[in-house]
């Protein structure tokens, strides 16, 4: 049996120890000892992760707004700067593109009243319907008539005269000859609702080569439109217009102006 003295001696070096063993845990703690490190939570990013998104990521400008960054400028509308052009300057530089391309001015000067009355009537590109006249008929001859039995500027079909509500079924007069034409390739794009099949469809390549390399034919068309369009905005600029955002186009009443030679 231990004596009580034995007893008190052997608790007291129990809580001696004890107290050494918290003290010294508590200094590791302090001085940063290492210990366990915690576990990352599960799905997020390690540091290095994080670290090649930061690089990853296109360096902005100084001054540009975050909410602009990679934003696609905005197009401008070709055909409502056409309409902007006929609106203030009438057929004038439409006839200057025709006329630098043929012999007739009298008949090109014409022929522009005519396809910007039609093209502001159908809402369709001033140039576009241009371009088929000039493709189909280089030289401006009213009274050309085809191996296929075309007749005039836009090589109408005489199974076509009067059928679209035009003033003449005369296809050798060129203002019928250009309503007669518009309005035809008009209610092809309405049918197939592509301006490329209707495009074809006007040169009569509806099934197999019925004209020789027709399906070239909207290509050759729309490149021509292209250099129209140009020219007719050069000139509009070189006569110092200034052509505004509008979305709209002209009115008619202004596009219906007096025909040339009947002012």
């Amino acid at each position: 049996m231990v004596p009580p003295v034995g007893r008190r001696w052997s608790l007291d070096l129990c809580l001696a120890a004890l107290v050494a063993t918290a003290s010294a845990c508590a200094f590791r703690g302090a001085t940063g000892a290492p210990a366990s490190a915690p576990r990352p939570l599960a799905g997020a990013p390690s540091d290095s992760a994080a670290g090649r998104a930061v690089r990853s990521r296109p360096p902005r400008r100084v001054g540009q707004s975050p909410s602009r960054v990679g934003t696609p400028p905005s197009r401008v509308d070709s055909t409502a700067l056409e309409f902007a052009v006929t609106a203030q300057l009438a057929h004038r530089p439409l006839a200057g593109a025709l006329a630098r391309r043929t012999r007739r001015p009298e008949v090109a000067d014409r022929a522009a009243w005519a396809v910007t009355r039609e093209a502001g009537r159908l809402k369709v590109s001033p140039s576009l319907l241009a371009a088929v006249l000039l493709i189909e008929n280089r030289t401006l001859d009213s009274s050309a008539v085809s191996s296929q039995g075309a007749i005039g500027l836009m090589q109408v079909m005489p199974i076509h005269a009067g059928r679209y509500g035009c003033a003449s079924a005369d296809l050798r007069s060129v203002d019928a000859n250009i309503c007669h034409g518009s309005r035809l390739l008009k209610t092809y794009m309405v049918r197939t609702k592509s301006l490329h099949l209707a495009l074809r469809r006007y040169n009569g390549c509806v099934r197999g080569a019925n004209t020789p390399r027709c399906h070239r034919y909207p290509a050759r068309v729309l490149r021509t439109a292209s250099r129209l369009r140009r020219e007719m905005l050069t000139t509009a600029a070189d006569l110092g217009v200034v052509l505004p955002p509008a979305k709209g186009s002209p009115s008619r009443k202004r596009l219906q102006a007096v025909p040339p030679g009947q002012s």
